[in-house]
């Protein structure tokens, strides 16, 4: 009768099942009942934040021409020229932080606005820096998903790119890419050649293991692609969103290994647990409870099998 139950559940609910399997992946960056592992501790890596002081912020050179803007947990990039300048993620409520730190390095106005893709706590104070000689530039999904959600703090984009678009401006060129879907539909690269510098938000934060479920990413394997994408690319720094500081080349590399090995975990973790064998201790006659027990289970092992890396 049980199993008769489960091939219909299956069977009607293909859905379920693969945002489930999905979920199997995500399970070895976060499980819902981590606390069941009794061997969870810190790898004891730290690194200390850079005193942002009274200003509130971080500024710092990056090549002639681009800065870095950090208010701790967010980042952006803003580049200034003889002939404007451009900014990128204008971070909701730290807008008039980005004014103040533009304003120690010109006086030249603003004449572009890159968003890097639609989420609300990178672009959510874009609405400060907007107007009739602001050209706002985004990829096509971004600007869909903007014009439905009509949030007055996010400005739609005026000029709309399907895969690549080029913004050249004071002699510099910056070259915006879009791998695909991956940690939100339109999530694009910026990329500035002649400074070897790239800005790719949300996916690879230096140092660190992506967010839940892998930054909730819409699309676990094709984000990956976009990873090697980006390693494809002539650069040295990179800035992802979030930290106090920008990443090295390497060090994007080193989050893509965790990538790696969290998918081979994975499928070795679905090898060791038995679907079985969970039913068989479940005190649950729920079947979506058991699934969901199942896939904790599978997440526990995955995390078990990264820790000793």
């Amino acid at each position: 009768m049980f199993f008769n139950l489960l091939a219909l559940f299956f069977k009607t609910s293909r859905l379920f099942v693969a945002i489930s399997a999905v979920s199997i992946f995500f399970g070895c960056t976060t499980s819902p009942h981590v606390s069941h592992i009794g061997d969870v501790d810190s790898d004891g890596y730290y690194e200390s934040l850079t005193p942002l002081g009274k200003k509130g912020y971080f500024l710092k050179q990056l090549a002639p021409n681009v800065y870095f803007f950090s208010t701790g947990t967010y980042n952006n990039l803003f580049v200034a020229t003889q002939e404007g300048v451009v900014i990128t993620d204008p971070i909701k409520g730290k807008g008039d932080l980005l004014k103040k730190a533009i304003g120690e390095i010109t006086n030249q106005p603003i004449r572009f606005m890159i968003y890097s893709h639609s989420h609300i706590d990178h672009i959510g104070d874009a609405h400060l820096f907007a107007s009739d000689n602001v050209q706002i530039v985004a990829q096509v999904e971004t600007g869909k998903a903007l014009k439905k959600y009509k949030d007055k703090n996010r400005p739609v984009p005026h000029i709309n790119f399907g895969t690549n678009y080029s913004l050249s401006i004071g002699g510099i060129t910056l070259e915006l890419i879009y791998p695909g879907e991956g940690h939100d539909k339109g999530n694009s690269i910026i990329h500035i050649p002649s400074r070897k510098i790239v800005m790719y938000v949300d996916t690879v934060t230096p140092k660190s293991v992506p967010f839940k479920n892998f930054a909730y990413t819409k699309d676990i394997y094709n984000q990956m692609k976009s990873i090697e994408k980006v390693l494809k690319l002539d650069f040295d720094v990179y800035v992802a969103g979030h930290l106090h500081r920008p990443g090295l080349k390497k060090e994007m590399r080193e989050v893509f290994s965790y990538y790696r090995a969290s998918q081979k975990a994975s499928v070795e973790a679905l090898k060791r647990v038995s679907f079985i064998d969970v039913r068989a201790k479940s005190k649950t006659k729920d079947i979506e409870r058991l699934f969901g027990e199942y896939l904790d289970t599978v997440a526990e092992e995955c995390y078990r099998i990264l820790k000793p890396k």
